[in-house]
């Protein structure tokens, strides 16, 4: 298995790149904002999906952490956590590009289809990153998630055998990587609401803010 700390930093290098996949879309927006309102609907429907990343790596950390807010940690009760549970959960609840794909598929495609510029180059860039999201984007998640059940059987592993200061500082060794991946996510998250906004005033004819 490979080390859990490297497993971690799949998660933060995921969060980098959907933070970079994003990017270009405040340098379109005066433009995406004089669009049709199903396409902005559309994008803000997008944004819901990719909001599942950060909402994902939040789940994940305080799986692992929320033992250690006792006054009393219980570390051995971190063992059920190792049982594969956790990776399968974020699986099923991290953004798929098939979703995407598919909202993207209702109007936005067609509308691009039938134009031109450099606004629509970049909004295509940014569907086709996402349709690639899977293995580019998202799948870093799962890894980081396997990355906490790892470490969470080990330190429950040296719990067991009345060794809770070797345990926590199995914890203590993964915090930062952690703690760093979790600010990316809250930050990331807080871009794609913004956008989500925009996108949300522009689909019910409200001037942008």
């Amino acid at each position: 298995m490979p080390d859990p700390i490297t497993m971690l930093k799949a998660g933060g290098a995921a969060i980098d790149l959907s933070a970079k996949a994003i990017s270009g879309l405040p340098r379109i927006m005066a433009w995406i904002l004089v669009q049709p309102e199903a396409a902005a609907g559309e994008l803000a429907s997008i944004m819901t999906e990719v909001m599942k990343a950060p909402r994902v790596v939040n789940q994940a950390v305080d799986a692992l952490f929320a033992v250690i807010d006792d006054e009393k940690p219980r570390l051995a009760a971190l063992a059920p956590l190792g049982d594969g549970s956790l990776s399968q959960e974020v699986e099923d609840k991290r953004p798929h590009c098939h979703e995407i794909e598919r909202i993207a598929a209702r109007h936005l495609w067609q509308w691009l289809n039938k134009s031109n510029g450099p606004d629509v180059n970049e909004l295509r860039k940014f569907l086709g990153d996402m349709r690639q999201g899977d293995g580019d984007l998202f799948s870093g998640l799962s890894e980081f998630a396997r990355g906490i059940e790892a470490i969470a059987s080990e330190a429950a592993a040296l719990a067991m055998q009345q060794k809770p200061q070797d345990a926590l500082a199995v914890l203590s060794r993964a915090a930062p990587e952690l703690f760093a991946t979790r600010k990316k996510a809250n930050a990331l998250a807080l871009q794609l609401t913004e956008l989500q906004t925009q996108f949300r005033r522009r689909a019910l004819g409200l001037p942008p803010e």
